[in-house]
């Protein structure tokens, strides 16, 4: 970028001489040579601007050479009738004004306004300025009723490697290295490519401003491709700035901003706008600034920001932001966010409270909708902290460490979680847990409810030779339960049952906490059987930490493997050896289980012997209800093998829509983990979609000779055949390796 701005540097210096023609600096319908009069100057060595013809006598002057002046507004200053302003675009007023090319000095606005500025339509002619220098300073000044645009075929230009872009269309300049304090922009903006509301790109700082009015970008169709490249892949667009490598800080944008797409001849690779800026570098920071506009993008949008890498802190977002997507010939990320779209910087301390939503036709790579930031968009993710939105205006469809929900009932304490006085700590478990916890910052719907046991409380009578393990096998289908039956107090003194004794036997509730920081994989469909269009969905849900792709040993055909990611990175050491083999599929006979689970078991003990032998120990089965009326079905085991002892679980959802199973084995360690995990995945996928052909041909399956369910693995097989040697190959996402 610095490289592009020195190009943008010479390329000004050589139309310097053109720009400072008086008849292209003043506006005007005659178009010829006036010489103006100095304007007065006040006490502190200022030159008063009270005028049309002094602000003409500023421009020219500057654009002399004299770029260290300082000026001040004695009053406010019309430069055009503003009736119809806003079409000036189309219809010209009486006077157009070429921008100061260079600028060193003081424009002290005084609080006044400059009204009725209309930018000529050409290559650099699209701002006020076009580069504040460092010492440059404009302050207290506003913008009214004025108007700024850009088009390919005026302000199109080749860069320094001779490729094609366009000026970004702005208000006050196109590239700020110094300081912009204090100023209020009203006016439109519209960009051919890329547009920001005061600024196109700042470097220096921008303090305490505001826009309002309207901003667009990527309005230009043209379809025909310039002989030259593209300069660009991404088109930005932001409310106070296009791009930011600066300092933003106590800034307000109260504008719709919003950026279309470019046609098919220019292929851009995204498009990402922001409340406050497009783009923020990995040294640019927005702090304590707040977006009141609606934020509307094709590809990326996001309150503050859509694209990051540097550092957000103190902002909100209480404008609404939405996606909609335009037909491609490609599949894209679709991310509405409702401070940072995509994300690879810092994020802390921003609360949203505005709507985030997404128009979808076609699928997209990630889930599109969140409540503050997407951080895993970036090669390098990023990181968000202390962060809250309000669940009523945003359905996230994952948990992220750092960000909490709140409510409208929270509204009065909004204040305090921003200034740090109020904070949510993140909570994490694979556990099951007794009854739901309802942790701060969570709601019902981050929690997924299994139902064990009796539908309701059973009052059992002990018949003759009933034991608490064999009532427990009755009930819960596992005679290692017998802890959760409840005798009366008398009764529990005694070594053996009464027959007549009442036995309590509970209904169970469970709950799983949804995890942090999950992502989407396995798509399925993004339109509905009504043929309405509808966020993407996943059949399943995985931690973003970890890999999914294949393994590759004897048993692995029809099955995919996850398994976690680099130790180095700080992840979960003692999940480490973990594999967990994973199919989704068509299921031609739904839930064949259902019917007799006690004879299911008693044929997968005799499986587990035909395939093991006696290398099986530890044999329990899991049956668990789901709030939509499936079963949730579970084994776990040790099987002891020559190279070491390894704990091994499979859960199942067979359904109408479709087979998932999930068969993970581990290194048995002072800790294991497989069976927490491996039941929650299962438990997380979402069977409301529907797989409709098979993907695999089940007469394949290894060890399908001592296994007497065709349809789904043999977990004992793959256990005894599973080497956590094997090569692992993981599957590329469109931004590169996982």
């Amino acid at each position: 970028m610095r490289k592009q701005l020195r190009h943008f540097r010479k390329k000004l210096l050589l139309s310097a001489a053109v720009l400072s023609l008086p008849g292209l600096i003043l506006f005007g319908s005659l178009g010829k040579e006036r010489k103006e009069t100095e304007p007065s100057m006040d006490e502190d060595g200022y030159y008063l601007l009270y005028t049309r013809n002094d602000f003409r006598w500023f421009t020219t002057t500057v654009n002399d050479g004299n770029q260290d002046i300082n000026v001040r507004l004695g009053g406010d200053l019309i430069l055009n009738d503003t009736d119809r302003w806003e079409d000036w675009a189309d219809t010209p007023p009486d006077y157009g004004y070429a921008p100061m090319t260079y600028y060193n000095g003081h424009f002290d606005g005084n609080g006044y306004a400059l009204e009725g500025y209309n930018a000529r339509n050409g290559k650099w002619l699209a701002s006020i300025f076009t580069i504040l220098e460092e010492d440059a300073r404009i302050t207290d000044l506003e913008i009214r009723n004025s108007v700024f645009y850009t088009t390919l075929e005026d302000s199109g230009y080749e860069d320094n490697d001779e490729e094609t872009d366009v000026v970004i269309a702005a208000a006050l300049c196109h590239t700020n290295y110094g300081l912009i304090e204090n100023c209020d922009v009203q006016g439109k903006v519209v960009g051919a490519w890329k547009a920001g509301g005061i600024a196109g790109i700042n470097y220096g700082e921008m303090i305490n401003c505001r826009f309002t009015g309207t901003l667009e970008a990527g309005t230009d169709q043209s379809t025909e491709l310039p002989e030259k490249p593209l300069a660009v892949s991404t088109l930005y667009a932001g409310g106070i700035c296009c791009s930011n490598y600066g300092r933003i800080r106590g800034c307000i944008n109260e504008a719709t901003v919003t950026l279309k797409t470019l046609s098919d001849a220019f292929p851009m690779e995204a498009y990402a706008a922001g409340g406050i800026t497009g783009r923020l570098g990995q040294d640019g920071t927005v702090e304590n600034s707040q977006n009141m506009g609606k934020v509307t993008s094709v590809q990326l949008a996001g309150g503050i920001a859509g694209a990051s890498w540097g550092t957000i802190g103190q902002c909100s977002n209480n404008g609404n932001v939405f996606v909609g997507q335009v037909e491609r010939e490609y599949t894209e990320s679709l991310i509405s966010a409702g401070i940072c779209a995509s994300n690879g910087g810092v994020v802390d301390t921003c609360l949203n409270t505005g709507k985030v939503g997404v128009e979808q036709k076609y699928l997209s790579f990630y889930a599109p909708i969140y409540g503050i930031a997407c951080n895993t968009v970036n090669p390098s993710d990023g990181v968000t902290k202390n962060s809250y939105y309000l669940k009523e205006n945003v359905s996230q469809d994952y948990r992220q460490s750092g960000v909490y929900k709140l409510s409208l009932a929270d509204t009065p304490d909004f204040p305090a979680y921003l200034s740090g006085e109020k904070r949510i700590e993140d909570a994490d478990t694979w556990e099951l847990l007794t009854e739901l916890p309802g942790y701060a910052g969570t709601d019902q719907e981050d929690y997924i409810h299994l139902e064990f046991g009796p539908s309701e409380d059973v009052r059992y009578e002990a018949a003759p030779g009933d034991s608490l393990w064999s009532i427990a096998e009755k009930f819960y289908g596992d005679g290692n339960l017998y802890g959760l039956l409840e005798r009366s107090g008398m009764a529990e003194t005694k070594d053996m049952l009464i027959p007549g004794e009442e036995i309590l036997v509970p209904h169970k509730d469970y709950y799983l906490l949804c995890q942090n920081d999950e992502e989407g994989f396995t798509w399925s469909y993004c339109r509905l059987p009504s043929g309405e269009s509808c966020p993407t969905s996943y059949f399943a849900a995985k931690p973003v930490d970890w890999y999914y792709g294949n393994m590759h040993f004897d048993a692995n055909f029809g099955v995919d493997t996850l398994w976690p990611k680099d130790l180095e990175k700080g992840h979960d050491a003692p999940a480490a050896d973990i594999r967990i083999f994973y199919r989704l599929d068509a299921n031609p006979e739904g839930d064949f289980w259902s019917a007799d689970w006690e004879a299911a078991k008693e044929r997968i003990r005799n499986n587990a012997f035909s395939t093991c032998g006696g290398a099986i120990g530890g044999l329990r089965f899991y049956r668990y209800r789901l709030d939509n009326g499936e079963s949730l079905y579970g084994l776990s085991f040790l099987l002891y093998r020559k190279s070491g002892t390894v704990k091994c679980a499979a859960f199942y959802r067979l359904c109408d829509n479709m087979t998932a199973e999930f068969i993970g084995v581990e290194p048995v360690e002072e800790q294991e983990h497989v069976l927490e995990r491996v039941r929650y995945l299962a438990a997380k996928v979402d069977t409301t979609c529907q797989i409709e052909e098979a993907q695999y041909d089940p007469d394949e399956f290894y060890g399908k000779e001592n296994w007497d369910f065709p349809l789904i693995h043999n977990p004992f097989a793959i256990a005894l055949a599973y080497s956590k040697d094997a090569e692992c190959d993981s599957y590329m996402l469109f931004t590169g390796a996982q």
